[in-house]
């Protein structure tokens, strides 16, 4: 995770040096930013910005906001090329990457939507999409009637797919927008009150409203992202480094800034030239932090000077709970397990044999459960629903007892109701099996006005519930426990024949749905 994480900063790095690099060739053959684009370099200044600001915060690699940060920073090579279209390369930069501009907007919006998860015909659409514009931007090299004709075809294809996907998934899409209302509504009048007011003075002179339109969607999707996913407030980011460092990064900068000064007359280029140097200054030392953020093993609970330091305590934790219980499986379960296995043939009594091999056989099967149990395995490629029946088969591999599953195709749960149904599920229908002596067992899931409704039924021997033993066994109460902790319900009551019916009714809210899907 380190790595993958000090790469991708590496390669914001990057970027922000070729856009020094250009924006000092630019200056170099005499370019000139007017007066009336002052909004424009701001704007496109923002976008780049807050590109490297969620790339930073983005420590446990969450796909979405990489998808993000990458839309931001083309968007933003987009502006920034767009400025110097008077100049040939800069104009044929700006327009080939319109297509993937428009493949990156899009493909950001259906994984923000379904945040990640997979959905009926995903892979037609962004394979559909990926395709054309890789067609688009090849074909500009080709003949520019034919670029601007696939280019055409991407933007009312990927139009197309939006509305037939939302229209398919209108429940998802409603959801979202009612149960982060606030949030956008925020973005809205933060955004299209001065959007109003600057086209309203400046109506009458084409070029300081040129491209405002395609600035609004931008700026708009970005503070919405903003209100939504960074709503909690975070520790200070940085903290001191060691004197030696921090002196050679003060004098690099001060050496830039000197020379920067020295070789231009400071116009509106070199000072946009200036401030980019800062914020490629500003990358370094944020990388210099995580950096020693994750070469220090002493953090104090009670005093956490950064979020690099709290950030990287909490993921070393997380790291060190998973590997102490890998281990364990590894060396005090499994390893024993195959040592006795291999043992088996060495046995001079058959009858030994066969009790030592069922019950080693038992006893691994134990264990993945127990596994299972602990954190289900949710594949992203999978939807819900498929999902959802894996963890129930894994369940009745070696049981005679049938398991059906009853929801629909396109049900969605957004995090972090996706991972508790699962367990919710799976541990009322084991309670079924080793409790009931059912035969059949019927799981029914749905998604109504908000509300998530989870039935499991059995056809078994049943139990009374009384008011001194409510819950005669532990996975019950357990999850009775939970449910509540979620403002919901469970009945337990016997079905009109035999067996037990056990009734879950949980309010689905996404208020903190996405802090929780980032979270992870």
């Amino acid at each position: 995770m380190k790595r993958k994480y000090m790469v991708r900063q590496g390669l914001m790095i990057l970027n922000q040096l070729f856009l020094i690099v250009f924006l000092c060739v630019m200056n170099t053959v005499g370019a000139k930013i007017p007066a009336e684009n002052t909004v424009h370099i701001v704007l496109l200044t923002l976008l780049f910005f807050d590109g490297y600001y969620i790339s930073g915060k983005n420590l446990k690699g969450n796909p979405v906001l990489s998808k993000f940060a990458i839309l931001l920073v083309v968007f933003g090579w987009y502006f920034g090329l767009s400025l110097f279209s008077a100049y040939p390369l800069a104009d044929v930069a700006s327009i080939v990457i319109l297509p993937i501009c428009l493949y990156q907007l899009v493909n950001f919006v259906q994984a923000f939507l379904f945040q990640g998860a997979n959905y009926k015909g995903r892979k037609l659409f962004l394979s559909g999409i990926a395709a054309i514009c890789f067609t688009a931007t090849i074909g500009f090299f080709f003949d520019r009637g034919w670029f601007y004709a696939l280019y055409n075809i991407q933007f009312i294809v990927s139009f197309g797919w939006c509305i037939a996907i939302s229209a398919i998934h209108h429940k998802r899409v409603w959801f979202v927008l009612r149960s982060q209302r606030k949030q956008l509504l925020f973005s809205v009048i933060f955004v299209l009150l001065p959007f109003i007011c600057y086209t309203a003075v400046f109506s009458k002179k084409e070029n300081y409203v040129e491209q405002m339109g395609l600035y609004l969607i931008v700026i708009l999707t970005f503070v919405s992202i903003h209100s939504i996913i960074f709503r909690a407030k975070s520790q200070k980011p940085f903290f001191t480094l060691s004197w030696p460092i921090t002196a050679i990064f003060l004098f690099m900068c001060i050496a830039s800034f000197v020379l920067l000064v020295w070789l231009f007359g400071l116009p509106i280029l070199t000072a946009v030239t200036l401030l980019y140097l800062l914020i490629f200054c500003g990358l370094i030392y944020r990388l210099l932090l995580f950096w020693k953020a994750s070469k220090s093993d002493n953090y104090a609970s009670d005093a956490v000077p950064s979020f690099y330091e709290y950030t990287v305590a909490q993921l070393k934790h997380e790291e060190a709970l998973r590997k102490e219980f890998t281990n364990y499986l590894h060396d005090d379960i499994l390893q024993d397990i195959l040592s006795m296995k291999n043992l088996l043939h060495k046995a001079g009594q058959p009858e030994v044999q066969r009790l030592l091999d069922d019950t080693l056989r038992k006893l691994t099967s134990s264990i993945r459960s127990q596994m299972q149990a602990y954190h289900p395995k949710l594949l992203k490629n999978l939807t819900f629903k498929e999902n959802l029946q894996s963890v129930l088969d894994s369940i009745t591999n070696n049981s005679n007892t049938t398991v059906t599953l009853e929801c629909k195709d396109d049900i969605f749960l957004v995090e972090p109701y996706t991972m508790l149904i699962c367990r919710f599920a799976r541990e009322l229908t084991v309670n079924a099996l080793k409790h009931s002596h059912a035969t059949m067992i019927e799981v029914k899931l749905q998604q109504e006005h908000d509300m998530i409704a989870l039935q499991v039924s059995d056809n078994g021997d049943g139990f009374s519930i009384t008011a001194d033993n409510p819950s005669p066994h532990h996975g019950l109460s357990s999850v009775n426990e939970q449910v509540t902790f979620l403002n919901g319900h469970m009945t337990i009551k016997a079905n009109p024949e035999d067996g037990t019916n056990v009734d879950i009714r949980i309010p689905m809210k996404g208020d903190e749905s996405y802090a929780s899907f980032v979270g992870r």
